[in-house]
């Protein structure tokens, strides 16, 4: 696992929000403040700045996991009092016509389509803070949410990308003209979700990984045994020099997002190169990399990095901003620690609900089924307990599936034990018609006793695709 580098981002106004939003916390929190202070810095700059070489806006969706009572709430109170401070004109230098930089904060929830996009139309930056991610998530993509609910979720998808010089999330028109509501140019929406271990990972299912929408966050993810201390002495304003400069930025911000006007973030030449290797490094993963959840949570990695490298650098020249080498490497240090600590949790199965859980030891047997039958005899990994006649008839020990997935992530940590998990899942193999449990006077002419199985449908395991690759030539190897 990538060791955990250090959380504050380099040299910055964007480092020195984030050190004040830990240090008026009653429990400092790196992560929560780290994402805290991301999530205020985009929901400014998204739109009016972009990435160095493919332009991308400079939104990001952040997710927060804490126990319980660890003190998230720091968070969002820290991003609303570094904005007070801007509108409270604590900065002599503000413009006194300057909108109120509360814009820059939207809806904590939208309930509908139409409410995203009409606020959108108002507004085209800002930053939605979700004080509990990992619930809405859940209201958003349970199998049983509402159709309002299921097509917020959708909509967050195409949102994401679309802050990108050119984008567009198209408009919807209705029977009464009057409700009609326009394309939105280039919205740059950044999401600040905190949650629970318990509630955020619950909804990490394949499905939702799968479909794009885990993907796009950024998980900083606290361990749940690192309690903080408490903070006798907290720091309750922020320093005028951040305030100015925060100050500064919502009016440039908005002066361009006014104009429609974007400035593109620089790169100095080693910083560029060091962002286009990681994302060679991230494409060599995919493109090897045998499970696609694990395939999925890497595709916007690379992504991700150029959009925080960037954030830092306009926190420190918002007028000619340019990604430094040091910048680039912290945002690609992090994005490897935060995206290898959900794989960790993904390999060790304390991911998804018991529903997800039971698909992945499903997928996890329908391989095992697969390598059982295009093995040779002598290539099976424990043969030991299957006799060469129960291969070639394509019978399967019980004994030989509990060895071959009990020790696998999905059932390692199934419920109520991994034994009970292989049942289930094979019970369930019996009832689609793919299993047949075989009887004694069966298991007997094998030379076998104890539970076993016969494949009774052995095309569909040949049509997986996992078992294209190891097809026999033989056609008739799998007929019934």
């Amino acid at each position: 696992m990538t060791p955990k580098p250090d959380l504050l981002p380099p040299n910055s106004a964007l480092r020195a929000a984030v050190e004040y939003i830990r240090d008026q916390a009653t429990y400092p929190i790196e992560e929560v403040a780290l994402g805290a202070g991301l999530g205020l810095f985009a929901g400014i700059a998204g739109r009016a700045y972009q990435t160095p070489g493919r332009m991308a806006g400079l939104n990001q969706y952040i997710m927060v996991a804490a126990p319980t009572g660890m003190g998230k709430d720091a968070g969002r109170q820290g991003m609303y009092s570094l904005l007070d401070a801007v509108v409270r004109g604590e900065n002599p230098h503000a413009a006194p016509n300057m909108p109120s930089a509360r814009e820059f904060i939207g809806p904590a929830r939208f309930a509908s389509v139409p409410a995203v996009m009409r606020h959108l139309e108002k507004v085209r930056s800002f930053v939605s803070i979700m004080t509990e991610g990992g619930k809405e998530f859940s209201r958003m993509t349970d199998p049983r949410a509402s159709s309002h609910d299921r097509d917020v979720a959708t909509k967050w998808l195409d949102i994401y990308g679309s802050s990108s010089f050119g984008g567009v999330v198209g408009g919807t028109a209705y029977a009464n003209a009057n409700d009609n509501i326009g394309d939105v140019v280039r919205p740059a929406v950044t999401i600040y979700a905190e949650g629970t271990q318990k509630t955020v990972y619950a909804n990490y299912t394949d499905n939702c990984v799968s479909d794009g929408l885990w993907p796009r966050f950024m998980m900083l993810d606290r361990n749940e045994n690192d309690w903080p201390q408490i903070n006798e002495y907290p720091q309750y304003e922020p320093s005028p020099e951040l305030v100015q400069y925060l100050t500064a930025l919502c009016e440039r911000s908005h002066t361009l997002n006014q104009q429609d006007q974007v400035v593109q973030v620089g790169a100095a030449d080693d910083a560029r190169d060091a962002l286009a290797a990681y994302e060679k490094e991230t494409r060599r993963i995919m493109e090897t990399c045998g499970d696609d959840v694990v395939r999925a949570l890497w595709t916007r990695s690379a992504l991700r990095a150029k959009k925080l490298a960037s954030l830092v650098a306009v926190g420190v020249h918002f007028d000619m901003p340019t990604v430094t080498l040091e910048q680039a490497l912290w945002a690609i240090n992090l994005e490897r620690y935060t995206v290898g600590v959900v794989i960790g949790r993904v390999s060790r199965g304390e991911v998804g609900g018991d529903e997800n859980n039971e698909l992945r030891q499903a997928e996890e047997l329908k391989r095992t089924v697969v390598n059982y039958l295009v093995a040779e005899y002598h290539e099976l990994s424990n043969a030991g307990r299957v006799t060469r006649s129960m291969h070639a008839a394509h019978i399967i020990p019980w004994s030989y599936l509990l060895s071959g997935v009990g020790r696998r992530a999905a059932f390692k940590h199934g419920k109520p034990n991994p034994v009970a998990a292989l049942e289930r899942t094979v019970r369930s193999f019996i009832d689609a018609g793919w299993f047949v449990e075989v009887d004694q006077a069966t298991k007997q002419a094998h030379g076998k006793s104890g539970k076993a199985y016969a494949v009774t449908n052995a095309q569909y395991f040949l049509d997986r695709p996992d078992a294209e690759e190891s097809k026999p030539t033989n056609p008739q190897f799998f007929t019934e």
